[in-house]
């Protein structure tokens, strides 16, 4: 697929929802610039990834409390890694 975009006149740009979609795009992305080329990443936010543990889990932790502890514990170490 190849697109041309407009930039503004902040140097911004646009990137179209299909475009977005396809590579998984939420918001955040990683930069870098190699032999004059942009690269763009889709990066994991944070706190989305913890909301989202968090929900998972809701339900669960009122019964079993200390999984949440070792759920939350396993993510953090994953992420280090």
């Amino acid at each position: 697929m190849e697109l041309i975009l407009r930039v503004d006149r902040r140097g911004r740009i646009v990137i179209p929802s299909k475009v977005r979609k396809a590579l998984g795009i939420g918001r955040i992305v990683k930069m870098r610039v190699k032999n004059r080329t942009l690269i763009l990443e889709p990066v994991e936010d944070p706190l989305e990834e913890l909301s989202k543990l968090v929900v998972k889990t809701s339900l669960k932790a009122s019964i079993e409390p200390g999984k949440l502890g070792r759920i939350a514990s396993e993510q953090l170490i994953k992420e280090a890694g």
